[in-house]
């Protein structure tokens, strides 16, 4: 009898360890089932984030391009200085003005607004020898960027005479003539 009551515990001692085998394998069943649902509603919710997020970008693309403006006019003003200007003299400082500007237009305003330093240097201290054999003396003033570009400046009539300017610019040709 002794060898049945040993035979009955590790009979009894399996049981128990399969009873408690299958006990936890169905408690941590369902806890992996749970985060297994978990873990897929998590991936759902990333690959619709992720959608959405791509879908933003391509708005902000599209914006963005809405928005790179380009200079579509240039309007020069003439400025009171300390002269007062005749108007045709105004009128042709402001048609000439608009005439240098010119190459900016269809630039986007970032890029024109980047080397401004140039557009300064540009009419730094420009000279118009006008129709009437009038020279005016142009400097920049403001410069206002939009898809207009505004350019304000002041001018002033040299009282020196052209011709004498120009020939002086020139002189340098008479030292190649004389030899």
């Amino acid at each position: 009898m002794i060898v049945v009551v040993w035979k009955r515990y590790v009979a009894l001692l399996l049981v128990g360890i399969m009873l408690g085998a299958t006990t936890i394998l169905m408690l941590y069943g369902r806890e992996m089932e749970e985060m297994m649902l978990v873990k897929k509603s998590l991936e759902l919710q990333n690959k619709k984030l992720y959608e959405e997020i791509q879908s933003l970008k391509e708005n902000q693309r599209v914006y963005r391009k809405k928005q790179e403006l380009v200079i579509e006019e240039v309007r020069a003003s003439v400025v009171a200085g300390e002269q007062k200007l005749h108007p045709t003299i105004e009128v042709q400082v402001v048609d000439r003005v608009e005439k240098d500007m010119a190459s900016v237009k269809g630039k986007k305003i970032e890029q024109v607004a980047n080397v401004h330093q140039v557009l300064h240097e540009m009419l730094r201290r420009r000279e118009y020898v006008l129709s009437d054999g009038t020279m005016v003396e142009v400097r920049i003033k403001t410069l206002v960027f939009s898809q207009t570009l505004y350019v304000f400046v002041t001018a002033e009539v040299k009282k020196e005479d052209v011709m004498k300017k120009v020939a002086r610019n020139f002189l340098f040709i008479n030292s190649y003539i004389s030899t």
